[in-house]
């Protein structure tokens, strides 16, 4: 008699799908431990990268030399400050509640995880930022990084199932502020153009900044409480108001120019003073005011400077504003035309219209004039001192 054994096939497949359940929570837990970790890695590059762009943006800043004011270009202090606000504004970034910190190698512009220098063309991503004449910096790149050699990388949660223990991120930003401003561009957004309606004649302003000057340095301005006062800041000072007085300018160096309407009126002029060039003004100049292929605009205006804009400067005093500079002028009296050449950046100190014609002023210094409708990448070496807003590059 034969026998048989009987295999349940019932039992055979339950048997199987376990193992199935098995393998696939292993699977699920996996995936589970890598959308977390995934999750939270993203999560910490975004903050990283955001503690670089503030670090770079605030670094940038930091480069605009306060020397050069004074006719004495000097970097030193300026990258020094860069170094150390990209530092503080990376740390005050917390990367998974750790304060970073950047390896900037301030022996060294050119290496660490912070290098100063100056982009020509801000607009090209391929192009190298040039080192070497620290006179023109115009940009800081700063990378923030989490890895085994700086800030320890990133310990990871649930990923460690599938022998993954760390990951290390990084970010990089470069920040750039932009001069050689060829002229400017008012639109909906960018607000009114701080530009002043007057003409001084560029020998004037070179003489300014080679240490010759009709005024000396009579007043200093006060960055902090932003206010003027008598007395010496290195920043030497000219009395724009023409005429024969010892400390005024010799008649044919300074002029009232016509931005807009060519019959501009002591109203628009006031109005421009304290509120800008607007939209309407550029409009009579083909909505842009700016130099040409030969850096040169041609402005009418009026060799002369009215009383009847005292108060209006007066309330400007402190101020940033820009100021257009002057090669030649043409004609006499309100039929002058300026040829345009550069615009610089000024401060009015003092003004006094009233009195004595030998004792009348209008007392200006350089000054840095950020400005957001300027227009750049025209290239001139005439413009000094007005910039674009800092803004990422790269």
């Amino acid at each position: 008699m034969k026998h048989y054994t009987q295999i349940s096939v019932g039992n055979r497949r339950r048997g199987a799908a376990g193992v199935m359940v098995v393998i696939m929570m292993t699977v699920l837990l996996g995936m589970a431990a890598l959308a977390v970790d995934v999750g939270m890695l993203y999560n910490a590059k975004g903050d990283l990268q955001r503690a670089a762009d503030a670090a770079a943006l605030a670094a940038a800043w930091e480069l605009l030399d306060a020397d050069a004011l004074k006719g004495s270009p000097d970097m030193t202090d300026e990258i020094g400050a860069a170094r150390s606000t990209a530092a503080s504004f990376a740390a005050a970034n917390e990367i998974l509640g750790a304060s970073p910190t950047i390896n900037s190698n301030s022996g060294n512009i050119s290496t660490g995880d912070l290098v100063v220098g100056y982009l020509s063309n801000p607009a090209d991503s391929n192009a190298v930022m040039d080192l070497s004449n620290p006179s023109l910096f115009n940009s800081v790149q700063v990378k923030v990084r989490r890895d085994d050699e700086l800030n320890g990388a990133i310990p990871l949660l649930f990923a460690q199932i599938l022998g993954a223990n760390e990951s290390s991120i990084m970010a990089q930003a470069t920040a750039t502020f932009e001069d050689g401003v060829t002229g400017y561009a008012v639109t909906a957004t960018s607000g009114n153009a701080g530009l002043m309606p007057f003409a001084l004649k560029v020998d004037v302003w070179d003489d300014l900044l080679n240490g010759i000057s009709n005024f000396g340095d009579t007043y200093a301005y006060d960055d902090n409480a932003a206010i003027v006062a008598s007395g010496s800041d290195g920043i030497l000072e000219v009395n724009l108001y023409p005429g024969a007085g010892i400390y005024q300018l010799p008649p044919g160096n300074f002029g009232t120019v016509d931005i807009g309407s060519n019959s501009n009126s002591t109203a628009d002029l006031s109005r421009q003073i304290l509120h800008g060039i607007n939209a309407d003004d550029l409009a009579y100049h083909g909505g842009t005011l700016e130099l040409d292929s030969y850096g040169e605009l041609p402005l009418n205006g009026d060799t002369g400077l009215s009383a009847g804009i005292k108060d209006e400067l007066a309330a400007i005093i402190g101020q940033p504003r820009s100021l257009p500079l002057f090669s030649t002028v043409a004609g006499n009296g309100n039929n002058a035309t300026y040829t345009i050449v550069g615009f610089v950046g000024i401060r009015v100190l003092n003004v006094r219209l009233t009195g004595p014609m030998s004792s009348k002023e209008v007392i200006i210094q350089p000054a840095f004039a950020v400005d957001g409708t300027v227009i750049t990448g025209g290239g001139t070496n005439l413009s000094k001192f007005v910039y674009k807003p800092v803004y990422l590059t790269r």
